[in-house]
């Protein structure tokens, strides 16, 4: 049995990512909530198939593919599809060992759960002012 990972797909000709704080509102690419000014974020760009393209994603969601990378022996993921990637190589570390990923399932999960709770109340004030919504939620 061989512990090579191997994922199917391309990789970009060049890949950069940085950890930055937001001074306007933006948008995070995987889960769609809002990243509001002064929430870290992560910045990628590369160049896959000659085009150039960059995505904004919250700390909740790198938060979700740290863990996951550092629990499961292969993650593959792409941009855009993080959750369901993460998710799969969950389950699929679990079907392969069982008895080894006792709780794996239920810290992915948990992470997913915090982050639904977490964008639930910001979405509950984001019609508020914005000082007090970083200070309710930030």
């Amino acid at each position: 049995m061989s512990n090579d990972c191997f994922c199917d797909y391309d990789a970009p000709e060049f890949y950069s990512s940085a950890i930055r704080t937001a001074r306007r509102q933006h948008k995070c690419f995987e889960c769609g909530n809002h990243i509001i000014a002064g929430d870290k974020y992560e910045y990628a760009y590369g160049k896959w198939d000659g085009y150039l393209d960059g995505f904004k994603t919250c700390s909740h969601c790198v938060d979700l593919r740290t863990w996951t990378k550092n629990n499961v022996p292969c993650l593959c993921w792409a941009h855009g599809n993080l959750f369901d990637d993460c998710r799969e190589a969950v389950e699929e570390a679990v079907m392969r060992a069982p008895k080894e990923t006792g709780g794996l399932r239920f810290g992915f999960l948990r992470r997913v759960v915090l982050r639904k709770r977490f964008y639930k109340q910001r979405r509950a004030l984001i019609g508020t002012d914005p000082e007090r919504l970083k200070e309710n939620v930030g």
